[in-house]
Parts: C-alpha cells; structure tokens; sequence
C-alpha cells in the first residue's frame, strides 16, 4: 500500500484518470474493429437486408454432385434430372427418365439455382456443340460437368442479379403458364362453335 500510494502520488489522479480512460477507447476500437471484420466476412447490405445472401449465391454451385440416373437409387426432393440422350440434351426434366443425369441439391435454393441456370443454357442452344453419337446424339457426363461447373462459376461474378433473374424468370413461366391454358380455352371455345353446325339435331 506503501507504494501504490507513492506511485499515485507520483502521477497524480490526472494521470490514472487518464490511463483509465486509454484503456476503455483502446476496447472500444478493438470491439469496433470486430464488428467491422464480420460486417465483411458477412458480407452485410442493408439493402438486401439480410446477411449471408450473397455468400449462399456464391458458393451455391460449388459442392453439387452430378451422375447418371438410375431407377434403383432413391430419389430425393431437390434432385434436378437433366435429359442426356437426343436433340434436347441438358433440358431439365420435371420427371426423371432413362437418359438423364441428375444434379443432387441440398435445398430447394439449389434446386432453383441449378433448373434455372440449365435451363438458359438449354434454351440458348449451349449444349448443342457438345452433343456426340452418329444416329442419336448424345452429351457425356464429363462434359455436362465441366459445362455445369463454368457456367455457374461465371453466374457467381453477379450472384445477386442472378438471384433477381431467377425471381424474373419464375414469374414470367407462371404467366406464360397460365397464357397456354386461356390458348386451350379459346381452341376449345373455336372447336365447339364448328362443332354444333354438323352434329345438332334437326
């Protein structure tokens, strides 16, 4: 106690105040620090509000395992069949077939990720120079591999606009849905008014 007192003495009360006062902004910036460090990590906006949406766009393609169908394995929820065998190799299929291949999603996000990204290749024609087989054309897994994994490597430079994209692309295939069934419709409506003039009673 002696020489707490002579220290104290030495330094004065201004001189604790002070280191006191150090100390608490040196913890107030090291916390500040943290919170900036997995701000980052995070990769937080708040115009998305909500963390990790984009570390899930980017790493989504990344641990997707991809083979070829077969009718004894089970079959899982967000699985993706892709058609292999003939001139619409790489569509996506809703049912699973002989000649397809299958992507194996974890979550219904993959499962969009994935229908979606094939499908734009499907319909852009991007299988079409892989396509092999002299009567009944082809793609071999090796090269739907290899497509798959670029193809979303390249998505993930803008993985939100793809994110955006894919909720574009949900909505206008539900109004493309719904525009094929009125188009039913009318062809009904067409059929039944020619219809009555050769089969009514007289």
């Amino acid at each position: 106690m002696f020489f707490i007192g002579i220290w104290l003495s030495a330094f004065g009360t201004y001189s604790v105040s002070f280191w006191f006062f150090s100390f608490a902004t040196s913890l107030n910036a090291f916390f500040f620090f943290c919170f900036f460090l997995c701000k980052n990590i995070c990769w937080f906006s708040p115009q998305q509000g909500t963390k990790q949406v984009t570390i899930k766009a980017m790493f989504l393609m990344q641990l997707v395992k991809i083979y070829t169908f077969n009718p004894k394995n089970q079959i899982n929820e967000f699985d993706v069949f892709v058609l292999c065998k003939g001139l619409n190799s790489g569509k996506p299929l809703e049912k699973p077939c002989p000649n397809s291949f299958v992507v194996a999603c974890k979550n219904q996000e993959e499962k969009d990720f994935y229908t979606t990204l094939l499908f734009g290749l499907w319909k852009i024609k991007h299988f079409y120079p892989y396509h092999t087989g002299s009567v009944i054309p082809f793609i071999r897994i090796s090269d739907f591999k290899q497509i798959v994994k670029e193809q979303a490597n390249r998505v993930s430079i803008k993985p939100q606009d793809f994110i955006e994209d894919v909720h574009k692309f949900k909505l206008i295939e539900r109004k493309q849905k719904q525009i094929y069934e009125q188009m039913a419709l009318l062809n009904d409506v067409k059929r039944a008014l020619i219809y009555r003039h050769f089969h009514s009673k007289r």
